[in-house]
C-alpha cells in the first residue's frame, strides 16, 4: 500500500508538469489566434473573445483565468493577465507587438518546461517507487 501511495505521488508530480505544458500550449495558441485576427480582420474585443471561446481546441480552457493561478508561477500569471487585459485597449500595432512578445515568451517557457519534463519525468516516478520500497523495508 505504501509503495502504491508513494508511486502515485510521483505520477501526480509528472501529471502536474504535463498540465503546465498543456496550459502553456493553449496560451500560445490564443496569442497566435489573436495575432491572426489582428493582422487580418481587426475585430472588436468581444468578437475576438467570442471566437476564442468557441474554438474547439480551447473547449477546456478557463477564460476566467482562475485555473492559471494554480498552474503558473505568479510572474507568469501576471503576464497572462496583462495580455488579456491589453486586448482591445491599444491600437492594432501595439496589440500585435504585445501579442508577439507574449507568444515568444511562452514559446520559450514551453520549451524549457518540455525539456525539464523529458529529462525528469522518469525520475519522479522512480523516486516515488523507490521511496515506497525503502519505507516498506524499514517498517518490516
Amino acid at each position: 500500500m505504501i509503495i502504491i501511495f508513494t508511486s502515485s505521488i510521483g505520477v501526480i508530480a509528472v501529471l502536474n508538469k504535463k498540465r503546465q505544458i498543456s496550459y502553456i500550449n493553449d496560451l500560445i495558441y490564443i496569442a497566435d489566434m489573436v495575432l491572426l485576427m489582428l493582422k487580418s480582420t481587426v475585430p472588436d474585443t468581444d468578437a475576438m473573445i467570442s471566437i476564442l471561446s468557441n474554438d474547439s481546441r480551447l473547449k477546456s480552457f478557463d477564460f476566467s483565468l482562475n485555473s492559471a493561478k494554480l498552474i503558473l508561477s505568479k510572474e507568469d500569471y501576471e503576464r497572462v493577465m496583462i495580455f488579456f487585459n491589453s486586448i482591445g485597449k491599444y491600437d492594432t500595432d501595439c496589440q500585435i507587438s504585445i501579442a508577439n512578445e507574449f507568444s515568444g515568451y511562452f514559446k520559450m517557457l514551453n520549451q524549457q518546461y518540455q525539456n525539464y519534463y523529458n529529462s525528469h519525468y522518469k525520475l519522479y516516478i522512480l523516486l516515488g517507487l523507490f521511496s515506497g520500497i525503502v519505507i516498506s523495508v524499514l517498517l518490516m
